[in-house]
């Protein structure tokens, strides 16, 4: 597409922001033969892919991820000396050194400048110290008639989906996680929203079992099919690498005096 500009096919192209990084159209810009706009027409979160049947695989990617994150906050950067440079791999996942993929590649604002430049990032990418942090991830047509009903007939054939669908009365069981605080009350309303998404819009279709803040019973219930998905839930790594948990999108962030605990649905 940035040859067609050249050659005078078309006058005004748009095009993803990073293709343009290191091209011969961003000599033309800084040159001033060209301009670059200022307003973004979309807004495209990028991620990893994995196989969905290898929940260790999925969780050891995302970490590494969220080891750069985390890095970038706490000051820690690229620093050769500290790369162990090691060849043998833990066949262990929660053995994993993920400062490693810190030490030995650089945290998130260092892989971002080097491959993009510096003063590139927008506020979007930038590592959250108190502006908004939910974003809306494009999900699709899914108001429009293209539906593929097939493939949901597949997924109730097997786990939780087919356990909630044949259960009497066709309801919802879901664990909330009762703190002092607002969290609680907004937790139920997430069980109400999961329960609207599986029963065509019947909100009420779900059942509460409540647990109090820090009681393994919560994620023992999880674990052996008593509650369906646990609410009101921090996501932490033990939960996730260690325990076999999944978590959702954090739907509330709450502040702490030294960092932002992420709310969000758990599920085996």
């Amino acid at each position: 597409m940035i040859a067609m500009m050249f050659n005078d096919t078309c006058n005004v192209i748009g095009v993803e922001e990073f293709s343009i990084f290191d091209s011969e159209l961003e000599k033309l810009i800084k040159s001033g033969e060209y301009v670059l706009g200022n307003k973004s027409l979309t807004k495209e979160p990028l991620s990893a892919v994995t196989r969905n049947e290898d929940r260790e695989w999925s969780d050891i990617v995302t970490w590494a991820i969220r080891a750069l994150i985390q890095g970038e906050m706490n000051g820690l950067m690229r620093n050769p000396q500290l790369c162990n440079n090691d060849t043998i791999l833990e066949s262990n996942s929660t053995r994993l050194n993920y400062d490693q993929s810190v030490y030995c590649v650089g945290n998130y604002g260092e892989i971002f400048n080097r491959r993009f430049g510096e003063n590139k990032r927008s506020s979007m990418n930038t590592i959250n110290k108190g502006s908004p942090m939910i974003y809306s991830t494009p999900l699709g047509d899914i108001f429009g008639t293209n539906n593929d009903f097939q493939v949901m007939d597949e997924m109730i054939d097997g786990g939780v989906l087919k356990r909630v669908k044949s259960r009497k009365g066709d309801v919802l069981r879901c664990g909330v996680v009762v703190s002092f605080d607002d969290v609680n009350i907004t937790s139920v309303d997430y069980c109400h929203v999961l329960a609207a998404a599986l029963f065509n819009g019947d909100f009420e279709a779900v059942e509460f079992l409540t647990f109090r803040e820090n009681d393994d019973v919560a994620y023992e219930s999880l674990s052996h099919g008593i509650i369906d998905a646990l609410a009101g839930t921090v996501v932490n790594f033990e939960g996730d690498v260690d325990r076999g948990f999944s978590y959702s999108t954090p739907y509330y962030y709450r502040d702490k005096e030294s960092s932002v605990d992420c709310y969000a649905f758990a599920t085996r």
